[in-house]
């Protein structure tokens, strides 16, 4: 679906001019409204988009302006249901993408349903119960890099769990390398030798990746490697190790 500038120029005209009168409302009545508008709004959305998935609809902080998830991606939407758009919301004060956090969390409820049985994971030698988790791929330049600095993460006690998205797709030379790489006696040892650019023994078996390429669908993954905290922050793209580190040992862990 197309999503029009010259609309999400309206929308935001429509809610700057909506939460102003609404100010102006509750400065004068000293009442704020308390009214759950959100079933009406998806009433009204469904006018336009029929079956659309809806997962949940809220309010934001923005009067007149709704935050729109459908499976793993965000969307806002006006009350009235006839605006809806894409993209970031910024919070200028803090200089952060709140849709970025949001996104963090809601894919990390998607994440928790992957048991650690079905991820290619590296345990540190002293745990400390916090991870990460990685989408990757064996040609991924960025994730070789990230890989040959997992010593980083593991001596300061962040668990490894990878999730295996071959980019080229299912049933390519690519998905049968990760196919090798999790089919073989050893798979830690394995990826690490195909991440290095060495020869791994042809291997299959039964194996995640095509429930990892269907996550990586929910989420809207567009490249390798993305990450996700246990702090249930996302990162798209390389980070280095030490800050990745940093960054999980910052926060507290999410708990879905």
């Amino acid at each position: 679906m197309a999503f029009n500038k010259f609309n999400v120029a309206l929308l935001f005209t429509a809610v700057l001019i909506g939460g102003v009168a609404q100010a102006q409302d509750t400065a004068t009545t000293g009442e704020a409204p308390t009214v759950d508008k959100t079933a009406d709004v998806a009433k009204n959305i469904q006018k336009y988009l029929g079956d659309f998935e809806i997962t949940s609809i809220s309010e934001t902080d923005v009067p007149g302006l709704y935050e729109l998830v459908s499976g793993g991606s965000i969307l806002y939407v006006n009350e009235a249901g006839t605006r809806l758009f894409e993209g970031d919301m910024i919070d200028l004060e803090n200089r952060v993408s709140m849709t970025e956090q949001r996104l963090g969390k809601l894919h990390m409820d998607l994440l928790v349903d992957i048991p650690e049985s079905q991820m290619l994971t590296y345990e540190p030698t002293i745990p400390t119960g916090r991870s990460i988790t990685v989408f990757t791929d064996i040609s991924c330049g960025f994730c070789q890099r990230l890989h040959g600095e997992i010593d980083t993460l593991l001596e300061s006690g962040v668990a490894v769990n990878y999730l295996l998205f071959p980019r080229a797709g299912i049933d390519t030379p690519a998905s049968d390398a990760l196919q090798s790489v999790w089919c073989n006696d050893d798979p830690q040892a394995a990826m690490t030798t195909a991440k290095a650019g060495g020869s791994v023994p042809t291997a299959t078996c039964d194996n995640p990746i095509q429930l990892h390429m269907a996550l990586a669908q929910q989420v809207g993954l567009r490249g390798t490697p993305l990450i996700y905290l246990d702090t249930g922050e996302r990162v798209p793209g390389y980070r280095d190790a030490t800050t990745l580190v940093e960054m999980v040992n910052a926060k507290e862990k999410y708990i879905p």
